[in-house]
C-alpha cells in the first residue's frame, strides 16, 4: 500500500503549510511573517484609529504649538540664573541653609547632601555679603522668576500682558512662596521624620492648593477659578510624582555626576531637576487646559471604566 504524505486527521491545508515551512527552514508551529505582518499592520491601524481625535493626541499638539521643551529649558535656565541666588539668600538672611531644605523636599543622602554644600558657601557668609547694591540684585533676581512664571501661564492662556500690575502680582507673590516655604520647611522637616506617609499625604492637595492660587493670582483672576481647577490637580499630582522620582533618584545622580565631572557635575544634576519642574508646570497646565476644552469629567470617566468593565 502507498503510504499516506499526511498523518490521519490532520487537515491538508495545515500539513500543506507545514511543508512550505519546513522547506523554508522555519521550525513547526511558527507563522509565516507575512502573517505576522499583517498582524503587525492591523494593530498599527487599530492604534491610529483610536489615537486620532483622542484626548492624547489633542494634548500632543497643545504642547507641540506651545515648543513645550523649549519654554521648558528657558524656565530652567531663569530658575537657575535667577532662583537660585534668590532662594541662598533668603535663607541665609532667616538664618537657615538651602542645602537643608533642598535635603529635606528631595530626601538627599548625607553624601549627596555634602556634595550640594560643596557649591555654596555658608549662610553667615552669604548674608554678610548682601550689602549695597546686592539687594538690587537679589530683588531682580526673584521678579524674574517669578516674572518668567507668570508670562508662561499668559501665553499658555493666550491672555495679554497687564503691565505694572503684573509686576505688583509678581512681587505680592514672590512674598507669599517665601512665607509659604518657609512654613513649609518648618513643618516639613517634624513631620517627615515623625510620619513620613502622613507628610506625603499632605503635600498632595498642598500642592494642589499652591498651584491653583498661583495660576488665579498671578493671572489677575481672569481666568474663573472652575476653569483653573483642572490645571491645578494635574500640575500638583505631577508634581508629586516628579518629587517622588527624584527622592528616589536623585542623590545617586547628584554624587555619580559629581565624581565623573566633578562640583560642575552637581550643577547638571540640578539642571536635571529645573528642567523636570518647567516640563512639570507646562504639562499640568495644557492637561488641565484639555481637560476642560474637551468637556471630560472624573464622573464620566468612571462610567466609562464601569462600561469597559
Amino acid at each position: 500500500m502507498r503510504a499516506r504524505d499526511r498523518a490521519p486527521g490532520r487537515p491538508r491545508g495545515e500539513h500543506a503549510a507545514r511543508s512550505r515551512g519546513a522547506a523554508e527552514g522555519r521550525p513547526p508551529g511558527r507563522r509565516a511573517p507575512e502573517h505576522e505582518a499583517g498582524r503587525t499592520r492591523r494593530a498599527t491601524a487599530w492604534g491610529r484609529a483610536k489615537y486620532a481625535g483622542s484626548w492624547a493626541e489633542y494634548l500632543r499638539h497643545r504642547l507641540d504649538a506651545f515648543d513645550l521643551i523649549t519654554h521648558a529649558m528657558q524656565l530652567a535656565a531663569t530658575l537657575l540664573l535667577c532662583a537660585i541666588p534668590f532662594v541662598l539668600i533668603t535663607s541665609a538672611l532667616a538664618g537657615r541653609s538651602a542645602v537643608s531644605a533642598l535635603t529635606l523636599r528631595l530626601g538627599l543622602s548625607h553624601e549627596a547632601a555634602a556634595d550640594v554644600g560643596d557649591l555654596f558657601a555658608s549662610s553667615v557668609v552669604t548674608s554678610g555679603a548682601v550689602t549695597g547694591m546686592s539687594w538690587v540684585f537679589f530683588l531682580l533676581g526673584g521678579l524674574a522668576t517669578a516674572g518668567s512664571l507668570q508670562r508662561l501661564y499668559q501665553q499658555m492662556f493666550e491672555l495679554r500682558p497687564l503691565g505694572p500690575r503684573d509686576r505688583l502680582r509678581s512681587l505680592l507673590w514672590l512674598a507669599l512662596v517665601v512665607g509659604w516655604a518657609a512654613l513649609g520647611t518648618a513643618v516639613g522637616k517634624w513631620l517627615s521624620a515623625g510620619a513620613p506617609v502622613l507628610w506625603w499625604l499632605l503635600n498632595v492637595p498642598a500642592f494642589i492648593g499652591f498651584w491653583w492660587f498661583t495660576m488665579w493670582f498671578l493671572l489677575g483672576g481672569r481666568i474663573a477659578w472652575r476653569r483653573l481647577v483642572p490645571c491645578a490637580v494635574a500640575t500638583g499630582l505631577y508634581w508629586t510624582g516628579m518629587l517622588v522620582v527624584f527622592h528616589s533618584m536623585f542623590s545617586g545622580m547628584i554624587t555619580g555626576y559629581d565624581r565623573e565631572y566633578g562640583p560642575i557635575g552637581v550643577v547638571f544634576a540640578l539642571m536635571a531637576l529645573f528642567i523636570a519642574i518647567g516640563v512639570v508646570i507646562i504639562l499640568g497646565a495644557a492637561t488641565g487646559m484639555m481637560w476642560h476644552d474637551r468637556g471630560m469629567s472624573v464622573r464620566a470617566a468612571l462610567t466609562r471604566l464601569r462600561r469597559a468593565s
